[in-house]
């Protein structure tokens, strides 16, 4: 599936994962949706701009309900807190060392995929591949 983010309607993600479709699951959604990736803390402080009275631990508990739905993916970049981003396909990651910026790479992930599936001896149902380095914005300072 080659969809971009611009074109996912979060609502039919929701129901596509059998979820409840909820004013705050839709926020989050929409929230991580616009920043491309997101850590849990910057998702609560965006969403609480429109749900004052929300809880941190509701925020958990949908992106728990979610991730487990396989609606969201966990990036975890190494000594930093977890991302989160809109499962729509498989791709790598850019991980800047220097301000933890992370960078979704579309090019390589066709070659890293095909030679995965040449050699693994089972069935593969989602992959994870990250690269470090400086970003080109860090990198000009």
């Amino acid at each position: 599936m080659n969809t971009t983010l611009a074109t996912v309607n979060v609502k039919d993600i929701l129901k596509k994962a059998n979820l409840k479709v909820t004013p705050q699951r839709i926020l989050i959604l929409e929230v991580i949706k616009n920043s491309g990736h997101a850590t849990i803390e910057y998702i609560y402080s965006e969403v609480k701009k429109q749900y004052p009275s929300i809880s941190i631990a509701t925020v958990y508990k949908n992106i728990h309900s979610l991730y487990e739905k396989g609606v969201l993916r966990e990036i975890n970049p190494r000594n930093d807190k977890a991302f989160y981003e809109i499962a729509i396909h498989n791709h790598a990651h850019f991980i800047c060392t220097v301000c933890n910026t992370i960078y979704d790479i579309e090019p390589c992930e066709k070659t890293v995929i095909k030679q995965c599936f040449k050699e693994t001896p089972g069935t593969i149902s989602e992959l994870e591949f990250n690269v470090y380095g400086v970003c080109e914005h860090c990198n000009s300072k």
